[in-house]
């Protein structure tokens, strides 16, 4: 990315009635962001993106940059117990898949006697915690297992890395910083056909913008109609029972918005986000 001395090295070599356009380009990041394309792309993060993507997500979750494998919390929003690695929540089938899976490698857990109950609470779709008295314990004592940490792992990357990769792709975005937007959101918004869900927030974007960046539209301001969009839906959610919980987040998008203003496309480290007042350096 150009830095203002070489904006101000070119400057002095150009006429006058360049200058204009010079600042123009200098001030909106240069050469950071890529140049408008056509079609999907072949987007992926590597192994450092990855991490800084999966902290900046641990950040918003949990404040703080470590992933909180031992987590599990009744959060008030209609979705039960809130657990884990990305939030998988007790309402849906993600805590029973990963106690499931779990129990069947290490059958002696404690959370073996959780798993009847927490198959009728995915039947249901309940939002009831009842019936679980030593459940976030439970919990809480499985986390320190290798093996239950590799469960969730998976499951995180199944239900929200891999189908927002795939939506970046999709879309046309050409950046690690499009890629963990979409990654944070699906942790958030899940990725089902939830009129609050991914795939709704990015249609709401493209009749925004007109178009994806598959289709021309640049991927800066795609992405920064993309935080508005989602940003309004944390405010007012179609889902009641979240709206507490998520008007109270919006500042995990100002904070992904910062990155996408101060034109930190590549995600290269160290990156630097406020959320909430606090200050966290991802090295």
């Amino acid at each position: 990315m150009e830095n203002r001395k070489e904006c101000a090295i070119r400057w002095a070599l150009v006429p006058f009635s360049l200058i204009v356009l010079l600042a123009g380009a200098c001030s909106a990041g240069g050469d950071a962001w890529p140049a408008p394309a056509s079609g999907p792309s072949t987007v992926g993060l590597t192994t450092d993106q990855r991490r800084v993507a999966d902290e900046l997500v641990n950040v918003f979750e949990y404040s703080t940059p470590s992933a909180r494998y031992d987590t599990c919390a009744d959060l008030g929003d209609g979705r039960g117990f809130t657990c884990g690695k990305v939030g998988f929540t007790t309402s849906s089938t993600e805590v029973r898949d990963i106690v499931g899976a779990y129990v069947e490698q290490v059958p002696g857990s404690p959370l073996k006697r959780d798993l009847p109950r927490l198959r009728e609470l995915a039947g249901s779709g309940s939002s009831d915690t009842s019936g679980l008295p030593g459940f976030t314990a439970d919990w809480k004592a499985a986390a320190g297992d290798a093996t239950f940490r590799a469960e969730q792992d998976r499951l995180a990357d199944r239900l929200t890395y891999a189908p927002a990769l795939a939506a970046a792709r999709a879309i046309g975005l050409q950046t690690s910083l499009g890629v963990a937007i979409l990654y944070d959101t699906a942790v958030q918004h899940g990725t089902s056909d939830d009129p609050d869900g991914l795939s709704a927030l990015l249609a709401s974007t493209r009749e925004r913008t007109g178009g994806n960046p598959a289709d021309g539209v640049a991927e800066k301001t795609w992405l920064q109609a993309f935080l508005d969009v989602r940003a309004d839906d944390l405010r007012n959610p179609h889902d009641a029972e979240s709206r507490d919980v998520w008007a109270a987040s919006v500042d995990r998008v100002d904070a992904l918005r910062g990155l996408v203003d101060d034109d930190r496309p590549d995600l290269t480290p160290p990156v630097t986000i406020t959320v909430d007042g606090d200050d966290y350096q991802l090295p």
